[in-house]
């Protein structure tokens, strides 16, 4: 068993939920940290309100946004919580922090375009499924696609959103309007080769499971071109969700995939010539998601996922250096 050796709440506000967490270490020692964080109504709630309301969660909010703070080695904050430039378009969602050898830190994320019920029926018709309901979320929301921002100075000044190139083949999100920008993005990218590689993952089709893919930057993360499909069911029954990268010593690449209709099993993918082509996924013995592959000092890499089965809770596993 791990020994727990301390409880440490780094950042907590009843105003809002705070979820998704990314960090990286800067060069001075201290640890930059991104979150999503959006408004909590339970703020207005007063002890006599109902029990579902006091349990009352969105996975999506029209002002949601990447917040940042900044940690001392011993994790403990050394300042006040502050916005990431706020997304004037969408929604902003779950972030990724990829710190790179120029010293560029890297935000892969993705957004959700608000509209009011009264569009539902003409976006409906477009074919693209959305996500809400006036009842549960207030409002609905399109998939606006994955995005990629910047920061040269520690977070002090960040770029602004580069939407990530449409999917081959991919119909628009909004026909002749907005194509699919790439779709999610939840996991670690990778630099390799002088290269920069991010996960995505999306529907390709309305109807059809989802699909996990690559895109590469070859100028520091300026601008972005797909590269490769990463894996995808043949038989359209297994969903490809949150692809996660890791390079291992000799130069491969792993993706760690959650899955749908797998019974919540990990699947993997494997490249050996910089996420240009990879093998066919092979299911895991590991159940959970989603998954974040550490690397250690001696190593070794610390595979951390979500167990949302009973009892719950946060499990990891070492793996050997080439996972």
């Amino acid at each position: 068993m791990i020994k727990k050796l301390e409880d440490l709440t780094v950042y907590k506000d009843p105003f809002y939920y705070i979820a998704f967490p990314s960090c990286v270490v800067l060069d001075s020692g201290e640890i930059l940290l991104t979150c999503r964080r959006a408004l909590d109504p339970r703020y207005l709630l007063d002890e006599d309100a109902p029990e579902d309301l006091k349990t009352r969660v969105t996975h999506v909010e029209a002002r949601s946004h990447q917040a940042m703070l900044t940690l001392g080695p011993d994790l403990r904050s050394t300042g006040l919580p502050r916005p990431v430039p706020m997304n004037p378009q969408a929604a902003d969602q779950d972030g990724s922090l990829l710190k790179l050898r120029s010293g560029r830190i890297l935000l892969c994320a993705f957004s959700w375009y608000p509209f009011p019920p009264p569009f539902a029926d003409t976006v409906r018709r477009s074919g693209r499924s959305f996500h809400g309901t006036p009842e549960s979320t207030g409002t609905h929301y399109l998939m606006w696609g994955g995005f990629v921002r910047y920061t040269d100075d520690g977070g002090d000044t960040w770029s602004d959103h580069t939407y990530l190139p449409p999917i081959p083949d991919a119909p628009d999100i909004v026909p002749g309007k907005r194509p699919m920008h790439g779709g999610g993005i939840r996991g670690r990218a990778v630099e390799s080769e002088g290269e920069i590689l991010v996960p995505t993952y999306t529907s390709q089709q309305p109807g059809r499971r989802s699909s996990a893919y690559t895109y590469a930057s070859s100028d520091n993360g300026n601008t972005w071109s797909f590269r490769s499909v990463t894996a995808y069911d043949t038989s359209d029954q297994v969903d490809m969700h949150e692809p996660a990268f890791y390079q291992t010593p000799s130069g491969k690449i792993i993706c760690f995939i959650r899955t749908a209709n797998l019974n919540d099993h990990l699947v993997t993918a494997e490249s050996t010539d910089n996420g240009r082509t990879w093998s066919p996924w092979k299911k895991r013995d590991v159940i959970g998601h989603p998954y974040t592959p550490v690397p250690l000092p001696d190593g070794r890499v610390l595979l951390i996922y979500g167990y949302r089965h009973e009892p719950y809770g946060i499990r990891a596993r070492l793996l050997d250096p080439e996972c």
